[in-house]
């Protein structure tokens, strides 16, 4: 997880087990902490291993977040928009991108993670 306003080049949480257990971790660390830090706009490289439903092959899947709650500066959310297509530039990788305002979003994508559903 990382902030447009962070001193910290990358901050880095890892989750093991289950994807709804990671997910969870991740809403946690999103909306806990002061009313400031829960305003930032962040972006979150999450990876995720899981078995096909056909075959049972192993393989792994990587989603982009883009993280800008509705509570954030309009300042913020500026910066935030202009900065995140030069830091996909850069990191130059092939992650489902997917924009989320409110944790509920992000739920949505753990639905459709479990059902197979996320492109």
């Amino acid at each position: 997880v990382v902030s447009t306003q962070s001193t910290e080049a990358v901050v880095s949480t890892q989750s093991t087990g289950d994807t709804k257990n990671a997910m969870k971790v991740l809403c946690d660390q999103l909306v806990n902490g002061d009313d400031k830090s829960n305003a930032q706009p962040r972006w979150v490289l999450f990876n995720f291993e899981f078995e096909t439903a056909v075959d049972k092959r192993p393989t792994d899947k990587s989603i982009f977040i883009k993280w800008c709650p509705e509570t954030s500066t309009i300042k913020n959310r500026m910066v935030f928009t202009t900065s995140t297509k030069g830091l996909i530039d850069y990191l130059n990788m092939s992650a489902t991108n997917v924009q989320a305002d409110s944790i509920d979003e992000i739920k949505e994508v753990l639905g459709k993670l479990e059902s197979g559903n996320l492109k």
